[in-house]
């Protein structure tokens, strides 16, 4: 029952890592709904701990800014990850964050041989375009759909 809140977010993870490879965007709307599941969850109960949630939800913001601000993190990466931490019990946490560690090299893998493969100025992909930058939607999104599994 405590992964509940991540497997409800599943398909807010797919769009977003569509929306970060097709345009290396995450939209606002989508952050918006990932944290309405968010407050859904916590009205109905699904998120007992919700105090320590929060309080990491918090952290990782303020983290995100810092990173943000010297430009190692785009903006929706910071925002999406402030409000699915919450999302993800606090005793999770740390797998999330290898989660995160490992989709994010095989993420940056991967891309680097698709973007050999199909990538280019003429592709219509904007993470296959972009060298030198990495969707990191799509690590975030995956590590959130694996960790369930794991739990």
């Amino acid at each position: 029952m405590q992964d509940l809140p991540l497997i409800l977010a599943a398909p807010l993870m797919a769009a977003m890592i569509w929306t970060d490879l097709r345009h290396m965007r995450i939209p606002n709307m989508l952050v918006g709904a990932v944290a309405l599941l968010g407050i859904g969850c916590a009205i109905f109960g699904l998120m007992p701990d919700l105090g320590m949630r929060l309080i990491a939800g918090g952290a990782v913001f303020v983290a995100g800014l810092g990173l943000f601000a010297i430009g190692t993190m785009g903006g929706g990466d910071v925002k999406m990850l402030a409000v699915l931490v919450p999302l993800i019990p606090p005793e999770a946490l740390s797998s999330f964050a290898v989660l995160l560690s490992a989709t994010m090299l095989a993420g940056v893998l991967l891309l680097t041989g698709a973007r050999r493969v199909a990538g280019g100025p003429e592709s219509a992909w904007v993470s296959l375009r972009a060298t030198g930058r990495y969707p990191l939607g799509l690590s975030i999104a995956t590590a959130a759909m694996i960790l369930p599994l794991a739990i």
